[in-house]
């Protein structure tokens, strides 16, 4: 009793400091632009811990019992992950990245259990907060891209150890860094893409008259400033930005179309990504001049991908293995030949979620996470539809998102991916009845 005592009380003290509030989720997002390799990572933390305070509380004992969050839906493709560690390169080293993954994804479902507790007034400073914050970065990412990362480069050179891969990423003549690679500016639009939904739903329902329309135009404007500008080198962020935008618009009008659309685009990234990678090469899109390099090196890695996954193509090579199976190949197996842009190898990871999953994890971990997928969009498929198209969009988001990026394992990766989410979820909450029950 004294303990469900006290998480009232936190709700309500929360509910009485809206300022505060506001002004710590601003700078929570700010920061997740600015050090997105820790932020995100932080702000995770943040949310393990509330999911713990909240299952000890009398609140999480009221839902029912803790044993349901067995029968979640993200269980089984959990499990396969723990399970491929058996026959891992590095089963220690795959058990500890399972169980990140895990203990990162249950949290967000405690949290996301507990969202609707918290008074409308709460979630709204939350909101503001969090709206304030993305404008801000936004703002950051544009002035970073037209000055070439100037406001980074200057920082980092009084801090930095603030950016662990500096000597890699930069160049450094005289103690002034000169120049940084695109890896900095292609994780900032990473986080902005995964959070332009949550900022376009906080728009549309917190803000008011003018200040909406705003909203709307400041996401807009630094959206074309990151789809076209040439120094943005994040074609994924550029891609994705595009296609979403239609997938929005599609998702505003025929909401059900969009649900169906998005189902079988995912179905098919899963079940059709490894002969769609060995197609492209046999295409030879590879060596077309007007694909850009980065476009080139994928294809090359992913025919790459795909020929080792056909090798195993049931269980996989084991949960993080592809790092380990890289490094032990030869040296002299990793020689660039004449004929292609990037030498052929898997490197750390694919740059392609779904490809991983199929190496690492084979078919039962592909069919597991499609499980996973689609019975997420049938739980949206159940919203409101004045929300369900903006669920239906950072679904959609997502999923452009994990094709040609970043490997499955990369922590700050799946934390800002399940970050967003959960942003998305507690913006909808007083917008759906049984929540506010």
């Amino acid at each position: 009793m004294q303990v469900d005592s006290n998480a009232r009380r936190c709700v309500v003290l929360l509910g009485d400091h809206a300022i505060l509030i506001t002004a710590l989720s601003s700078v929570a997002v700010v920061t997740c632009f600015v050090f997105p390799r820790i932020a995100p990572l932080v702000v995770a933390g943040a949310a393990a811990t509330l999911s713990i305070v909240y299952l000890v509380s009398g609140n999480a004992r009221k839902e029912g019992s803790p044993s349901r969050y067995l029968l979640r839906p993200e269980i089984p493709f959990l499990a396969w992950v723990f399970v491929a560690c058996l026959w891992a390169a590095s089963p220690w080293d795959g058990f500890v990245k399972a169980a990140f993954l895990a203990a990162l994804v249950l949290s967000a479902i405690v949290v996301a259990d507990a969202l609707p507790s918290l008074n409308v007034s709460t979630i709204e400073a939350i909101a503001k907060g969090f709206l304030i914050g993305f404008l801000i970065g936004a703002i950051f990412i544009c002035v970073e891209i037209v000055t070439r990362d100037g406001t980074r480069r200057l920082v980092l050179e009084y801090f930095p150890d603030l950016e662990r891969g500096l000597a890699k990423h930069g160049t450094i003549r005289n103690g002034i860094i000169q120049k940084v690679s695109g890896a900095y500016i292609t994780r900032a639009t990473t986080v902005y893409c995964l959070l332009w939904c949550p900022a376009i739903l906080a728009a549309t329902l917190y803000a008011r008259g003018f200040t909406k329309w705003l909203c709307y135009a400041a996401i807009a404007a630094s959206s074309i400033v990151i789809v076209l500008h040439p120094y943005t080198q994040s074609q994924t962020a550029q891609f994705a930005l595009l296609v979403v935008s239609v997938v929005l618009v599609v998702s505003l009008l025929a909401p059900k179309l969009a649900l169906w659309g998005g189902g079988a685009g995912f179905a098919s990234l899963v079940f059709f990504i490894v002969p769609v990678a060995l197609a492209m090469f046999a295409a030879g899109l590879h060596q077309k001049p007007n694909v850009f390099g980065s476009a080139k090196a994928r294809i090359i890695i992913w025919n790459y991908t795909a020929e080792r996954i056909l090798e195993k193509p049931i269980l996989g090579v084991g949960t993080n293995s592809t790092r380990y199976l890289d490094e032990a190949r030869p040296k002299e197996e990793k020689l660039k030949p004449d004929n292609l842009y990037a030498v052929a190898e898997t490197r750390a990871h694919p740059h392609n979620v779904y490809l991983q999953i199929w190496y690492e994890l084979g078919l039962v971990g592909a069919i597991t996470f499609a499980a996973l997928g689609l019975s997420l969009l049938r739980r949206v498929s159940a919203l409101p539809r004045g929300i369900m198209p903006y669920a239906i969009t950072h679904f959609a988001m997502c999923m452009a998102i994990l094709a040609p990026t970043y490997g499955l394992w990369q922590n700050w990766f799946q934390s800002i991916v399940v970050v967003s989410t959960l942003i998305l979820i507690g913006l909808m909450a007083p917008q759906i009845p049984s929540s506010r029950a």
